[in-house]
């Protein structure tokens, strides 16, 4: 029988629970305005001819967008490291990301981007329901989500250099399963996180999919708990830019 119970989710508080996912929920719905604002700023700078004539620079702020990832992740459970370092990490990480994705509004046509956008909120908020309410553990389903993760992410930089249509579409689908997958369990974790009251960095370091062992937060502690939400924050964002991605490459009409 699992031992998964949602009731022990920040100790028997309901009203902590609902008070911390309001956290996370606020910095990520910030960090997409963010990054949406910084995407039409650039649009309307002509970014598409500077991308072709900054080929270079374009491809640094790509690979700069994982390096960020990473770095926030870890960031968030030092302790030396303020909240207010790591919030600020994480808004020029969406700073940067909406700089990237400009290029999008330049390849696809505006009708196509709405409709993605609003279809990843659909999906997004379906799923972030069932991760909230459903009585199923999913921690089960880490391993195999954040391994196919991995494959997806490899995909993508396979495709920067050599394209075609057939592998855009299957990276397309799959994106769409795998981060609506990700959309539930990590809505479920950012509710039921607990050890002892700490949360731990685990599963390869990067505090994403659980684990054991290694620095924690302490969610008895202001600071810690801010940056918690922050990083859950991360982790959401994530998953919804990338199923909004996801359903641009399947769905979406080029210019």
């Amino acid at each position: 029988m699992s031992q998964f119970d949602a009731t022990t989710a920040f100790g028997a508080d309901a009203q902590v629970e609902r008070t911390f996912l309001r956290q996370v929920f606020a910095w990520m719905f910030l960090a997409l305005a963010l990054t949406t604002g910084v995407a039409i700023w650039f649009h309307s700078h002509a970014t598409l001819v500077w991308v072709a004539n900054h080929p270079t620079l374009f491809y640094i702020a790509l690979f700069a967008q994982l390096g960020f990832v990473i770095a926030i992740q870890f960031l968030a459970f030092s302790q030396r490291i303020s909240a207010q370092a790591v919030a600020f990490m994480f808004f020029l990480y969406a700073a940067l990301t909406g700089a990237v994705f400009s290029i999008l509004l330049e390849v696809y046509t505006t009708n196509s981007v709405v409709g993605a956008f609003a279809g990843a909120c659909g999906v997004f908020a379906g799923m972030a329901i069932l991760g909230y309410t459903t009585h199923m553990d999913l921690s089960r389903f880490g391993p195999i989500l954040f391994g196919a993760l991995i494959g997806v992410v490899a995909a993508s930089f396979v495709f920067i250099f050599t394209g075609g249509q057939t592998l855009n579409l299957i990276i397309g689908y799959a994106g769409v399963v795998i981060f609506s997958g990700l959309t539930a369990y990590d809505i479920q974790r950012l509710k039921t996180l607990r050890s002892g009251g700490a949360v731990t960095r685990g599963f390869g370091g990067f505090g994403r999919r659980g684990g054991s062992g290694g620095a924690g937060l302490s969610l008895t502690d202001g600071a810690s708990t801010e940056k918690l939400a922050i990083l859950g924050a991360l982790w959401l964002y994530l998953d919804f830019i990338n199923l909004f991605i996801s359903l641009l490459r399947i769905f979406g009409g080029r210019r």
